[in-house]
């Protein structure tokens, strides 16, 4: 999985790694040309860009070229609106399976507010 977004729409602040798992914080673009248009009175991270941004940084922690194979379940439980919340905090933990697969559940977070929720599994 290339990264198309990093470095452009978002920046990794920090990223860790441990055995079971990835914390990061990110911030974002404000200025990038894609909140002209989602939405441009009231600017919103896309869904697709949040879980895009969940496999770039996965593989950028792990040093692999893993591809979302399932999504069990994605929850976009509050917009990020990069004006108001321009960091976010991820975790992102995962059991790595007998045929190779990382199953991975994940979450975004700034302070007690959580944005989004993921499960399913990369290859």
């Amino acid at each position: 999985m290339s990264a198309i977004l990093r470095d452009i729409f978002y920046h990794t602040d920090s990223i860790q790694k441990t055995d079971t798992g990835v914390t990061a914080q990110v911030t974002f673009d404000k200025e990038h040309p894609i909140f002209k248009g989602h939405f441009p009175d009231m600017p919103i991270v896309p869904g697709v860009c949040q879980t895009q941004m969940l496999g770039e940084i996965l593989n950028e922690a792990l040093g692999k070229d893993l591809q979302l194979s399932s999504a069990a379940s994605i929850k976009f439980l509050s917009l990020v609106d990069p004006t108001k919340t321009p960091t976010l905090n991820l975790t992102i933990n995962y059991a790595i399976t007998g045929d190779g697969a990382y199953n991975v559940s994940s979450q975004y977070f700034w302070n007690e507010t959580v944005f989004f929720k993921f499960k399913g599994a990369y290859r």
